[in-house]
This record gives structure tokens, C-alpha cells and sequence, in this order.
């Protein structure tokens, strides 16, 4: 357990180098910001338990990750909850930043700002329906 949370940490240093070679941006691959509440964290793009069953490595590797904050990754699983073609089109998302395997352009930025407006009205409808209870 202890050398796949080292490999996590140095991929997601190898990404921040990567993805973000000037070192000023700081937001994660959902597009919110790192913060010292919010910590980059790695997220499967194929989820480990998938790839066990396919009898692939489970350790975490640079093309098969993606670089979230804490509270985004928490929210991309709530939304895996409700939504799952949501969550496939972040996942196709990341797989796209990650195949560029350069910094993110600003077409990409554009479709994260776009997913991101469509989370966050998915996150009012869940609490409204909630609310409607």
C-alpha cells in the first residue's frame, strides 16, 4: 500500500509538469482550484476494480489518471451516483487531456468550464429534488 501511494503522489507530480508547465495555473482537471483544503488527489480513469477483473495492473499509471482536488473528486463520484453519462463524458475528458500529454489548451479548458456548468446545474437539480422530498 505504502509504494502505490508513493507512485500516486509522483504521478501526480509528473502531471502538474506535464499539464501545467508554467506552475501559475492551479486548478484541477474539473476546474476548481488546489487549495490546502482541496489537494490534488489521482482518480482511475478505468477504475482499479475494472482492471482487476480485465486482469490489468491496478497501479496507478500517468495515462490511465487524472488530476482532481479532493472535493472534485468526491463530486465526480456523486455524480457517477445519478449520472453516469456525465461522468463518462469527464472521463472521456480527462483521457483526452491525458493522451496530449502536453499542457492543457484552451479548447480543452473551454470543455471543462462547459462540463463544470453542467455538474454544477446536475448538483441544483439533485438538491432540489431533494428538497421536493
Amino acid at each position: 500500500m505504502r509504494k502505490y501511494v508513493k507512485t500516486k503522489n509522483f504521478i501526480l507530480h509528473t502531471m502538474k509538469e506535464i499539464y501545467y508547465p508554467n506552475k501559475t495555473n492551479n486548478y484541477d482537471w474539473m476546474g476548481y482550484l488546489i487549495t490546502d483544503l482541496n489537494k490534488p488527489t489521482y482518480h482511475h480513469i478505468i477504475k482499479a476494480c475494472e482492471l482487476r477483473r480485465d486482469s490489468l495492473s491496478s497501479i496507478a499509471t500517468l495515462e490511465n489518471g487524472a488530476y482532481l482536488g479532493k472535493l472534485s473528486h468526491e463530486k465526480l463520484h456523486r455524480i457517477e451516483n445519478v449520472d453516469i453519462d456525465l461522468y463518462n463524458e469527464w472521463n472521456i475528458l480527462f483521457r483526452e487531456i491525458n493522451d496530449s500529454k502536453t499542457f492543457i489548451s484552451e479548447e480543452l479548458w473551454r470543455e471543462i468550464f462547459i462540463l463544470q456548468a453542467i455538474t454544477k446545474q446536475k448538483e441544483k437539480d439533485i438538491k432540489i429534488k431533494k428538497l421536493v422530498r
